[in-house]
C-alpha cells in the first residue's frame, strides 16, 4: 500500500471539476445548445478484470493485497450529450501476503469492495468512444480471519471502511446500428485514503481549507458489456 503523503482530495476534487466543467459548453455545441433532452439512453455495463496493488509498510515488513480477479458494474445516467453520472460497485476477492526481506506468506483471505459516485464523460463521438472517469466513495476491507500472526505474534483483524477515490480511462465500442449493445475496457487507480487529517484557517487574508493523508493505491484493468435502455 504506497504511500503518498500529503494527498488532498480538496484539491484534487477541484481540478476533477475543471476538467469535467468543460462539458457543458461542449455538450451544448454538439447538441445545438437548445436543450434538446439527453443525448444518450441509461448504459448498464458487468465488466471482469484484474486488480493488483495496495501495499502498505508496517515496522515488520510490507503487507500486500495479492493480484486477484475483480468484478465491477456500472450504471450510468446520462445528464449531457457526453456527460453522465456514474454509480459503480466493484469487488475483489483475494488475500493479504506479508512480505519481508522478498518472501511472501499469506495472512487471510479478504475482499476490497468500492462504492463510487462519480461522472463519466466522453471525449469523442463515433461506434468507439473514448472516455474519461472519476468519482468517490468508500472502500471496505472484509477479511476472513479474525486474527493473524505475523513473527509469533498474534493481531486481531477486522473489517475497516475507507474514503476512497477513483480515477479511470477508457473506451466505449457499439455493435450494430442501433448501437444498443458494446464493449467497454478501462484502466482505473482507486487511492483508498487512511491517517486522513483536514483543519480550516480563517485570517484576515481570507480563509482556506486543508485535507491531508497517506492512501493505499490499487490498479484494475477491466472489459465487459455495455448495455443501453431506452432513448
Amino acid at each position: 500500500m504506497n504511500r503518498t503523503q500529503g494527498l488532498s482530495p480538496l484539491a484534487l476534487g477541484l481540478v476533477l471539476l475543471t476538467i469535467f466543467g468543460s462539458s457543458d459548453a461542449l455538450a451544448q455545441r454538439r447538441g445545438g445548445g437548445g436543450g434538446g433532452g439527453l443525448a444518450s439512453p441509461i448504459e448498464f455495463s458487468v465488466t471482469y478484470g484484474s486488480m493488483w496493488g495496495g501495499n502498505l509498510g508496517t515496522r515488520f515488513g510490507t503487507l500486500r493485497t495479492a493480484t486477484a480477479p475483480s468484478l465491477g458494474f456500472a450504471l450510468d445516467i446520462p445528464v449531457q450529450p457526453t456527460m453522465a453520472v456514474e454509480l459503480s460497485y466493484t469487488r475483489q476477492d483475494g488475500a493479504v501476503d506479508y512480505d519481508t526481506r522478498g518472501s511472501l506468506t499469506k495472512l487471510t483471505d479478504m475482499s476490497v469492495n468500492y462504492w463510487q459516485i462519480g461522472a463519466i464523460r466522453g471525449l469523442t463521438d463515433g461506434k468507439v468512444r473514448p472516455f474519461i472517469t472519476t468519482g468517490l466513495g468508500l472502500t471496505y476491507y472484509s477479511p476472513s480471519e479474525s486474527t493473524v500472526i505475523i513473527e509469533e505474534e498474534t493481531f486481531n483483524v477486522t473489517s475497516s471502511t475507507r474514503f476512497s477515490l477513483v480515477l479511470g480511462l477508457g473506451f466505449k465500442a457499439y455493435f450494430g446500428k442501433a448501437e444498443k449493445i458494446g464493449l467497454r475496457a478501462s484502466i482505473k487507480t482507486f487511492p483508498t485514503l487512511y491517517n486522513t487529517s483536514g483543519g480550516l484557517w480563517i485570517g484576515t487574508g481570507g480563509a482556506s481549507l486543508g485535507v491531508t493523508g497517506n492512501a493505499i493505491w490499487q490498479w484494475e484493468a477491466a472489459a465487459g458489456l455495455t448495455v443501453k435502455f431506452g432513448g
